[in-house]
């Protein structure tokens, strides 16, 4: 999905059903909410901030596979009595699963049609139960009761889908339970059956990591090189706005045959030799405002990009027994922490 305002997502229609898998109880609706301004914009809220993320993976339908790829492609989102059943055949699908773990979280599931620009999407938002405390009024005494309740607007959701109607493009943010004795990622495997992507966020940490990785490994490489990659990488999104990893690794390491090969290899790995990749979010990408040094004595320096880039007050010097000098120019007050 685009990046989009949290303005420009209007909601359609909505259905909520009850998911207590820690009681066995589960009860459909048979009618739409009631969708005033507040309710709307409840949804919408939970909705933009998984747009919003670079937590969300992208994802694919198996699509001989998929019961719920069959169901949504032949979806009228328009027929209101066939949304309230598709609905309710997805919840129970869901409750079967979730009634196989007892570490699922019991949950509301809350399914909702929302429209950005001219394109149709489907939100499936497990609404995880949290315990909260009520007073309840008796003939002669008052009482507190613990109770189920949803999230909270601010809330992030940890169990969410996205899917656009058009393009069957799925976005999801999942969590991993154990199931028969094995830790799976029940919503994509068992319940959407789909391919999954890493998330933007987690790629981000992968290539950075990488790359901290081989420079640190290769001990020929002195200081100023290595600061040198990551101000490369902070180069190479602010020119493109994105990571091209094939590009990065080039860009970086291309003067390095045994680096290249190096990186190359990891990467392919985690599948993302070829990758390009961009994030909705600043501070994903926040580490490369810095670089971060930690000699072998324990001193850690860090340093605004800016600064070293400018070269100003930041002198890194090579000395002849092959040790290094970093000296710091032009200070006129510190702060202790």
């Amino acid at each position: 999905m685009q990046r989009v305002e949290r303005d420009e997502i209007i909601i359609r229609k909505a259905i909520v059903h009850i998911l207590d898998c820690d009681s066995g109880f589960m009860k459909t609706s048979n009618a739409l909410l009631d969708l005033g301004p507040d309710l709307s914009e409840f949804l919408r809220g939970h909705i933009y901030r998984l747009v919003d993320s670079d937590d969300t993976k992208l994802c694919h339908f198996y699509e001989d596979a998929s019961p719920v790829y069959s169901m949504l492609e032949e979806l009228n989102e328009k027929d209101d009595d066939q949304f309230i059943e598709v609905s309710k055949i997805l919840a129970e699908q869901l409750f079967d699963i979730m009634c196989e773990s007892i570490e699922i979280p019991p949950a509301d599931f809350v399914c909702v049609s929302f429209q950005v620009e001219s394109q149709v999407h489907l939100a499936l938002l497990k609404m995880n139960y949290k315990d909260s405390y009520i007073h309840t009024q008796l003939d002669e005494s008052n009482d507190i009761v613990k109770q189920h309740i949803m999230p909270q607007s601010g809330a992030r959701l940890t169990e969410a889908v996205l899917i656009n109607l058009e393009t069957m493009e799925i976005r999801l943010v999942e969590k991993r339970y154990e199931i028969k004795d094995e830790k799976i990622n029940y919503l994509s495997e068992r319940f959407l059956m789909c391919h999954t992507e890493l998330a933007p966020k987690r790629k981000f940490n992968i290539l950075t990591r990488v790359i901290n990785d081989i420079n640190n490994k290769y001990g020929s490489a002195d200081i100023e090189t290595k600061l040198e990659t990551k101000k490369q990488l902070q180069q190479e999104f602010e020119e493109n706005q994105e990571f091209h990893v094939s590009e990065i690794g080039d860009r970086i390491f291309g003067d390095s045959p045994e680096k290249k090969e190096a990186f190359d290899d990891r990467m392919e790995r985690f599948d993302m030799q070829y990758d390009n990749f961009s994030v909705v979010k600043e501070s994903t990408v926040k580490k490369l405002e810095k670089q971060v040094i930690i000699t072998d004595t324990g001193i850690e320096i860090s340093i605004p990009m800016e600064e070293y880039k400018s070269k100003e007050n930041i002198v890194i010097k090579k000395e002849p027994d092959g040790t290094a000098t970093i000296m710091i120019r032009n200070i006129e007050a510190v702060t202790v922490k």
